[in-house]
C-alpha cells in the first residue's frame, strides 16, 4: 500500500474514531438527562415538551397543547425541512441508492431484525439499508465518495440509524416514528422507560399511526425528481445522508398532526365526536381545517426557500441622508426606497444571466401544498377518529392519502 493510501486510511479511521467518540458522549448525556428523552434533531426543531407561549419557569399541559405553542414548534421545523431540502438538491439524483440491489455486496444490517426464513427477507436499497443499520464493509462500491470511502475502508465497525436509535429509546418517544420498525430489535438494555405526560389520549393505540411508509414513497417518486438535477455523481454515500435528514425532519413534521388533532378535539370535544359517530371523515376535515393558517404555512415557506436558497444581492445599498429635523418615519422610508432601487438595478445588471437557486422556491412551496399539509390533515383525522373510539376510514389508512398526489405542481407568481 502506498503512504497516500495509508494516509488516507489513517484519516479515515481518524474521523470514524471522532464520529464514534461523538456518538459516546450524546448517548450518554441522553442516558443520564433527568428529563429522559430523546432530543431534538436540531435546534431548530425543538419539541413540543419545551415549546410555550409563556414565560414562566413551569407550564401546563394545556399552554403545550396550545394551538399557538404547537404552530410556534412547526415554524422552528420549517428551517430544518428546507435546509435540508436544499442540502439533498446539491447531489444528482443518483437513482442507483433507491434501487433494491443497486449497491451490491451491502449484506444485512447488524442488529436489524430477520425472518425466520432469512431467504424471504426482500433486498435493500442503500437508502433502506442506511436507515435501518449500516455494516462497515461495502464490496463493489464507488470510492470516489469520501463519505462511502469510510464505510469501504474500515472493517468491523459499524454506524447505525434506526437500530442504535432504537437501543437509546428515540421511538419509545411520541414525537418519533421509525420507517422500518418491523426490522428493529426490542430493547435489552437497562435504560429505564421514558416517561412522559399524557399529552396525547391513551384510550387508543394512537402511538402505532405511522404514516412513514407513504412518505417514504412520495419522498422517492415525486421529491427528489423535484428538488435534484437528473444523472449520477457518484456521490451516493452523501447523497443517502441528506436524504435521511430530509425524511427524518418530514416525518416529525407531519406526525406532529396528532398534537394538532388533540389540542382541536380539548377545542370541540362535542364536535368531533358527533361527526366520528356518523362515519363523517369530510365533515372532520372541514372542522379541522384553517384555510387562512394553510396559506400563511405556504407563503413563509416559499419566502424562506426564497432567502435560504439564493445567493444574497451584493450591490451597494446607497446611502441615507438624513437632517436632524427628519422624522424616524421620513427616514425609514427613504431608506426603504433606495434599498428598491438598488435591488431594481441589482436585478438588471444580471438581466443576461440565469438567476438559479439552490432550489425552487415554488416546488418548496409545492411541496408544503400538496404532500406536508395534506399528511398532517390525513393524520389528524386518523387521530381524531381513533380519540373518539372509531376506526379511520380506509382512505386513512397509513400506507396511502386521502387525495393521492402523482405530480408536483408548483404555484406560478404573475
Amino acid at each position: 500500500m502506498s503512504n497516500n493510501n495509508v494516509n488516507e486510511v489513517t484519516m479515515m479511521n481518524l474521523l470514524l474514531l471522532l464520529s464514534l467518540l461523538t456518538l459516546s458522549v450524546t448517548c450518554h448525556g441522553f442516558q443520564n438527562s433527568p428529563q429522559r428523552r430523546w432530543p431534538p434533531l436540531s435546534s431548530s426543531s425543538s419539541s413540543t415538551l419545551h415549546s410555550s407561549t409563556t414565560t414562566d419557569d413551569n407550564i401546563t399541559t394545556k399552554d403545550v397543547l396550545s394551538l399557538s405553542s404547537i404552530r410556534s414548534t412547526l415554524i422552528r421545523q420549517e428551517e430544518t425541512i428546507i435546509f435540508a431540502l436544499i442540502e439533498r438538491a446539491q447531489f444528482r439524483r443518483n437513482e442507483v441508492v433507491y434501487q433494491k440491489g443497486g449497491v451490491p455486496g451491502l449484506g444485512w444490517p447488524v442488529g436489524a431484525v430477520r425472518s425466520e426464513n432469512e431467504e424471504e427477507d426482500e433486498e435493500l436499497s442503500f437508502l433502506d439499508f442506511m436507515l435501518i443499520g449500516t455494516v462497515s464493509y461495502i464490496c463493489g462500491c464507488c470510492k470516489t465518495d469520501s463519505m462511502l470511502m469510510i464505510y469501504v475502508y474500515i472493517n468491523k465497525l459499524y454506524f447505525t440509524q434506526e437500530v442504535l436509535h432504537s437501543a437509546v429509546r428515540r421511538y419509545e418517544s411520541i414525537e418519533e416514528h421509525a420507517f422500518f420498525p418491523s426490522k428493529l430489535p426490542k430493547r435489552t438494555n437497562s435504560l429505564s422507560t421514558l416517561d412522559y405526560p399524557d399529552l396525547l389520549s391513551q384510550d387508543a393505540d394512537t402511538n402505532g399511526l405511522n404514516w412513514n411508509p407513504i412518505l417514504y414513497n412520495k419522498y422517492l417518486n415525486l421529491i427528489v425528481p423535484a428538488i435534484a438535477a437528473k444523472g449520477d455523481d457518484e456521490q451516493y454515500g452523501s447523497t443517502v445522508l441528506a436524504d435521511i435528514n430530509v425524511l427524518q425532519a418530514l416525518s416529525k413534521r407531519i406526525h406532529y398532526g396528532k398534537f394538532v388533532a388533540e389540542s382541536k378535539y380539548r377545542s370541540d370535544p362535542d364536535g368531533f365526536q358527533k361527526l366520528v359517530d356518523a362515519g363523517d371523515a369530510d365533515g372532520v376535515m372541514k372542522l379541522l381545517t384553517n384555510e387562512k393558517v394553510e396559506e400563511q404555512v405556504l407563503t413563509r415557506a416559499r419566502l424562506k426557500a426564497t432567502t435560504y436558497g439564493r445567493e444574497p444581492l451584493l450591490a451597494a445599498m446607497p446611502k441615507v441622508h438624513s437632517n436632524a429635523g427628519d422624522s424616524a418615519t421620513a427616514i425609514i422610508a427613504s431608506a426603504a426606497a433606495m434599498a428598491v432601487v438598488a435591488a431594481c438595478e441589482a436585478v438588471q445588471n444580471t438581466a443576461e444571466e440565469t438567476l438559479k437557486g439552490k432550489v425552487d422556491p415554488g416546488m418548496i412551496e409545492a411541496i408544503y401544498k400538496q404532500l406536508i399539509i395534506p399528511m398532517t390533515k390525513d393524520v389528524e383525522v386518523a387521530y381524531l377518529f381513533m380519540r373518539c373510539g372509531r376506526e379511520p376510514p380506509e382512505e386513512y389508512s397509513c400506507d396511502r392519502m386521502s387525495l393521492d398526489v402523482v405530480e408536483l405542481e408548483p404555484r406560478k407568481i404573475s
